[in-house]
């Protein structure tokens, strides 16, 4: 912006006039030094109504000078670690409890479980047991000599392999019918287990009452017996007599009384009597537990 200075213009005519530029920078500087003053004495007076008198430190009463700032700022400060303290040790007492409720729940679910489903299994078709049916009681048919004598016998071997390879397939549901049934109240399952292993435990499976369309399970096992054997022509050594609870579980897992710390090859499960049915008993699934060998 050109202006003309008052000495100029009060000239005469013919003075030679002089014009140039005023700079106002340094008064709009010290305008706003002097506002950044007023704001920071206001901000620092407002501070000072916010402290109480006593906070003061001695050093402060007797100097005069204001250190209100750092003591809010100090003060700020501990109630923020204190915040975070506390948010802190909430987090940790929500995470022991989730942990809690997590373990109740797996205890829940294990106890929900059959113990048989919780074990390896030796006694299993898919890792390799077999039964042997020629060292096995016969399966009871009461349909013989209705169709013809060779195709009799064909549909019963058919019928016999599939019924008895079907107690050691493991299933963890069982059908009604889909049992191995053999004829009357005596008789025994020969198992070439999976591996040679030490015998601990046995179960035996039937369905429940319930699951009956008679509302009876008279052609469950009973009593019965194991026994374990290294070679197929020994009698073999008996690890326990045992008791199947008709008004128990459907699987129903037993501790042998004699368990033996020999390594067995085989097993022959021996049904000794059923709870009423004189014409057939029905075995469902039977599973063996136990230990491999250290060498």
């Amino acid at each position: 912006m050109l202006r003309r200075s008052v000495r100029l213009q009060e000239g005469k005519e013919g003075t030679p006039a002089v014009s140039y530029k005023e700079i106002l920078y340094r008064v709009f500087q010290r305008r706003r030094r002097l506002d950044q003053n007023l704001k920071r004495r206001v901000s620092m007076d407002h501070i000072q109504t916010c402290i109480p008198a006593d906070s003061q430190t001695p050093y402060e009463e007797q100097t005069g000078t204001n250190r209100g700032g750092a003591s809010f700022k100090m003060t700020v400060r501990t109630m923020t670690n204190v915040l975070i303290l506390l948010l802190l040790a909430f987090g940790i007492a929500q995470i022991s409890e989730l942990q809690k409720e997590v373990k109740s729940l797996r205890a829940q679910i294990i106890t929900l479980a059959p113990l048989a489903d919780t074990m390896p299994n030796f006694a299993l078709k898919s890792q390799g047991a077999e039964v042997w049916q020629s060292l096995s009681s016969n399966t009871y048919w009461p349909r013989e000599h209705i169709i013809g004598m060779m195709w009799d016998k064909l549909l019963y071997w058919w019928y016999s392999t599939k019924a008895q390879q079907g107690v050691i397939q493991g299933h963890s549901r069982l059908l009604t019918g889909q049992c191995w049934p053999f004829a009357g109240e005596r008789g025994h399952l020969f198992v070439s287990l999976s591996h040679p292993i030490s015998i601990t435990r046995v179960t035996l499976g039937h369905i429940v009452k319930s699951q009956s369309p008679h509302g009876n399970i008279e052609s469950a096992p009973r009593e019965f017996s194991v026994y374990g054997m290294t070679t197929t022509g020994e009698a073999g050594t008996h690890l326990g007599r045992l008791v199947y609870d008709r008004d128990g579980a459907a699987f129903q897992t037993f501790h042998l009384p004699n368990p033996e710390r020999r390594i067995f090859r085989y097993v022959r499960l021996e049904i000794e009597n059923n709870w009423g049915n004189i014409d057939y008993t029905c075995i469902y699934s039977f599973r063996v537990y136990g230990k491999l060998p250290t060498y």
